[in-house]
């Protein structure tokens, strides 16, 4: 585990990321990274002096297996998962769409997309369990949890793909919508995720106007590192 900014740390793979956002003795969990990671959750907070006891909630940017892999090992220990009331089928296991990338599209013989999903892979990407109930919010709702994130609805990536903004902290995990890695490439920097991994690449696009006008310092992906700057200047540099 790495602390990113006061009271924030990340932990992962290095390919893909999620948060621990700590406010006094409570935490909010920013996504359930994969199945295995649920005990790496639980040393993170041990780490910093916290328990699961602190944990307020997690919310999840969406459903995919990265970012809500342990959900239902986070709500059979009383843990409240919550995601945008687009994403909630997602969540739920009653989604009939196309539910995410195919291993058989992901180009394991090269060797920046081997670097990042062989750890996930390892991390139990290939397995997650659906939740039996979830909790869901809206767009522009500001959450009742520590460091008080406030929803934006980036959809694209999934029609429920949502960030957070903490104006308060100058933060703003960007989840899958806004991404500093080429999870197939060398590329680094503000940029959208490569197009096959999205639902709708050209609503991805667009919902970054969403985020353009948003006071903060740092973003905060789900896959590559933090990135220090606006998002207007970050959405510049994806659409170059």
């Amino acid at each position: 585990m790495k602390q990113v900014a006061t009271n924030t740390f990340v932990l992962g793979t290095g390919g893909h990321n999620f948060y621990i956002l700590r406010d006094g003795d409570e935490a909010t969990v920013v996504d359930a990274g994969c199945s295995r990671e649920w005990r790496k959750l639980v040393k993170g907070l041990e780490s910093i002096g916290l328990s699961l006891e602190s944990v307020a909630g997690i919310v999840a940017t969406h459903s995919h297996a990265d970012h809500l892999g342990f959900g239902k090992e986070a709500t059979r220990n009383g843990l409240a998962v919550s995601v945008h009331a687009a994403e909630e089928t997602r969540a739920l296991g009653t989604y009939t769409g196309r539910f995410a990338v195919t291993t058989s599209e992901i180009p394991m013989f090269n060797r920046h997309a081997l670097k990042t999903f062989l750890p996930m892979i390892l991390a139990g990407v290939m397995k997650m369990e659906h939740l039996d109930k979830v909790d869901t919010f809206q767009d522009g709702d500001r959450l009742d949890l520590p460091g008080h994130p406030v929803a934006v609805h980036t959809p694209g990536h999934t029609e429920g793909h949502a960030m957070f903004h903490c104006p308060e902290r100058g933060l703003l995990f960007t989840g899958d919508g806004l991404i500093t890695m080429d999870l197939i490439g060398p590329g680094r920097g503000p940029q959208l995720i490569e197009e096959r991994f999205n639902l709708d690449h050209e609503l991805a696009g667009s919902s970054l106007d969403r985020i353009v006008g948003l006071e903060a310092e740092l973003l905060l992906p789900g896959h590559g590192d933090p990135w220090a700057g606006s998002p207007a200047e970050a959405v510049e540099l994806a659409r170059a």
